[in-house]
């Protein structure tokens, strides 16, 4: 059974509100660490090769998967197309206060701003 968009949505809301304070530290430790001004969570419900799982969904009982990214990794595996890495660095630090994840679900994938 496929679920909804809406329900996706949610599902990933009700996590990121679960672990409001490990995606603030995974996120603030990627910009301290020096990494990158750019940090992108991956909400991901199966395991994927594509960025460092810090959130097992088994261990903290939610719905996905966390992992932890950001913007020049995702332009360097070209999910963000180099030519759109300007525009995507105005959105985050327009949305500065808000998460941004990139959801991987077989029924929808989509990038999300969510409030910290």
């Amino acid at each position: 059974m496929n679920k909804t968009e809406a329900d996706i949505l949610t599902e990933v809301e009700q996590d990121i509100k679960a672990l409001k304070k490990e995606l603030n530290e995974t996120v603030k430790a990627i910009v301290d660490g020096g990494y990158s001004e750019f940090p992108i969570l991956l909400a991901h419900a199966d395991d994927i090769a594509i960025a460092q799982k810090v959130i097992e969904k088994d261990v903290y009982q939610t719905h996905f998967h966390f992992s932890a990214s950001t913007l020049e990794e995702m332009v360097t595996r070209k999910i963000i197309l180099s030519e759109k890495q300007g525009d995507f660095e105005k959105q985050m630090k327009a949305n500065a206060n808000s998460f941004c994840i990139l959801l991987v679900h077989p029924d929808s994938m989509k990038f999300i701003f969510t409030p910290k």
